[in-house]
């Protein structure tokens, strides 16, 4: 008795494998995909932190400048008070501990005309949720912002 090859089992054999084979590298790359993307994600959503506190503090530094500028008697300390007190989300919390705020001419009374110099820098408590550098990306652990007006 001559032996029979069934090509159909074979046949049958053959898209199995390939079957599985290509359902295996499916997995994979479904895998690859979600790692990356969820990577980029994060990346996305630690700049924005990043910039919506470099804003804030771009926007304390302008509102200290103004009230400075409009109050040419109030000394340092009550325009650092009161630029601590403005700072929301973040940037305020824990009662603005993370705020460094410097006023140039520190001396008060400032002569009508003159410019006064607001500075504020924030140390992010945290640096950044992945530390330093993240995939080769640096983030800050300081952010500064800085205005100037004229006293009226």
């Amino acid at each position: 008795m001559a032996m029979r090859f069934s090509h159909t089992s074979a046949l049958s054999k053959l898209r199995t494998a390939s079957f599985a084979l290509s359902r295996g590298i499916a997995v994979f790359e479904m895998t690859v995909l979600t790692l990356t993307a969820s990577t980029i994600l994060i990346i996305l959503a630690q700049g924005t932190l990043l910039f919506t506190q470099a804003s804030e503090v771009k926007n304390l530094a302008h509102l200290g400048s103004s009230y400075a500028a409009a109050n040419p008697a109030y000394d340092a300390t009550t325009i650092k008070n009161f630029v601590v007190q403005n700072a929301t989300g973040l940037v305020g919390a824990n009662g603005g501990s993370a705020l460094n705020v410097t006023v140039s001419p520190a001396t008060a009374p400032r002569n009508l005309g003159s410019t006064v110099t607001v500075t504020v820098a924030y140390t992010c408590p945290y640096s950044s949720s992945f530390g330093p550098s993240y995939f080769g990306l640096k983030f800050p652990s300081t952010l500064t912002g800085s205005d100037t007006g004229a006293t009226q």
